[in-house]
């Protein structure tokens, strides 16, 4: 018997190592209260890929892997990072070209809400 979808969810959040492209679900971006111009970033605490947005406060300069919905009205967001592609890819031992990860149970440390990134099982 062969299967014609191997993968039946679609992934919360996508890396692309050539391009630095990461796409964010609207579901990760309502999690993460995303604004246009906000950042991303991951944190590694025990071993665990940790997501968290980085919220600015006045938008001056350019900041690294700064969110924008990818059309007017989306609540899907994209942002663009090289370094922060290949950092993730490479720490979690990814030699494709890109990965998509689902995401786990947020969680609130401090004042900054982070969600686990599963790297155990890429789509």
């Amino acid at each position: 018997m062969i299967k014609l979808l191997e993968h039946t969810r679609r992934p919360d959040i996508s890396f692309s190592r050539k391009r630095g492209t990461i796409r964010i679900t609207a579901k990760v971006a309502r999690i993460l209260t995303l604004r246009p111009g906000d950042s991303i970033n991951i944190a590694v605490s025990n071993g665990e890929y940790l997501l968290h947005a980085v919220h600015r406060v006045n938008n001056i300069g350019r900041h690294e892997a700064q969110c924008y919905p990818t059309k007017r009205g989306s609540n899907n967001y994209c942002a663009y990072s090289v370094r922060l592609c290949r950092a993730l890819l490479d720490s979690v031992g990814v030699k494709a070209e890109q990965a998509a990860y689902m995401v786990g149970e947020s969680f609130v440390r401090g004042d900054t809400t982070y969600l686990p990134i599963i790297t155990a099982l890429p789509l």
